[in-house]
């Protein structure tokens, strides 16, 4: 993830660069407008009863409040806990975060929780100095600040898969200057165990040597088309998974392990997501 990183802030920026801020412009778009069918959405289901939401504002008395209030009946797992956006010169903040409750294991519910809020709270403060930064730099070095493009900073959910089983969902914050980039964070729960599993517990004690095998015969595959470029070895390419890869279990219950943009080829291949095969 640090590399990858790394080789986000460090691209130069583009010759064609108002191309590259009105792409950042559409993407800034897209995640608003996106936030907006959410909440339409959501609207709509409370009308209905057919789901709460919790909306917690600043008061920390009121988000301990409701934190406790069951949501989506006795079936809920996720639910969002916090929500909110803020607009101002230096940056755009979209926020909603998850929250895990109603597996039967409080112990673990607490720990999931504090660790994506405080995460998430780092994140947050980190992207939001390094917009500040920016802009004094943009206005230091002659730029108009009334024409400057604030940052874009999305953090955001999806449930990836929920059974009798596994509980899987993934966090992911994307940050939009000239170009956009995207961090996730995974959570497997065995909600049988009550205990976050692991690509080992998935697939055994030789877990590495098979999602090695299995992601490069699979880039060896895309590479295939000329539309893919994949950096080779030499080039910082794909050496094999860390010990941390993070990874969802898709509909099916089959581990995915994603690549953060830049891990294995420049930034127009984005991330890169691999299904793993399990023996049955």
């Amino acid at each position: 993830m640090e590399r990858a990183k790394a080789r986000y802030q460090a691209q130069e920026t583009p010759e064609e660069l108002s191309l590259a801020v009105r792409a950042a412009i559409r993407e800034g778009d897209r995640l608003r407008k996106r936030r907006r069918t959410v909440r339409r959405s959501l609207a709509t289901a409370l009308a209905s009863c057919a789901c709460f939401v919790l909306l917690v504002n600043g008061s920390p008395s009121f988000a301990q409040a409701v934190y406790d209030v069951p949501v989506l009946g006795g079936l809920a797992r996720i639910f969002t806990v916090t929500e909110y956006a803020v607009n101002d010169r230096e940056h755009i903040i979209d926020v909603r975060l998850p929250a895990l409750e109603n597996t039967g294991h409080t112990e673990l519910e607490q720990k999931v929780n504090q660790e994506i809020s405080t995460r998430i709270q780092s994140v947050i403060d980190a992207a939001e100095t390094r917009a500040r930064e920016a802009r004094e730099a943009y206005v230091a070095t002659g730029g108009d600040p009334e024409t400057y493009m604030p940052v874009i900073i999305d953090v955001d959910y999806e449930v990836k898969c929920q059974n009798d089983q596994y509980l899987s969902f993934v966090v992911t914050e994307t940050e939009v200057r000239a170009s956009a980039y995207t961090e996730f964070y995974t959570y497997n729960i065995d909600l049988e165990t009550g205990k976050e599993i692991t690509l080992r517990d998935l697939l055994g004690p030789n877990w590495m040597e098979t999602v090695n095998a299995q992601v490069a015969e699979q880039i060896a595959q895309r590479a295939q088309d000329p539309e893919n470029t994949y950096w080779t070895t030499e080039q910082g390419g794909f050496q094999g998974i860390r010990e941390d890869q993070p990874f969802y279990l898709n509909g099916e219950g089959l581990p995915v392990v994603v690549f953060e943009k830049y891990e294995l080829g420049p930034g127009s291949m984005g991330s890169q997501e691999f299904v793993i095969q399990t023996e049955q």
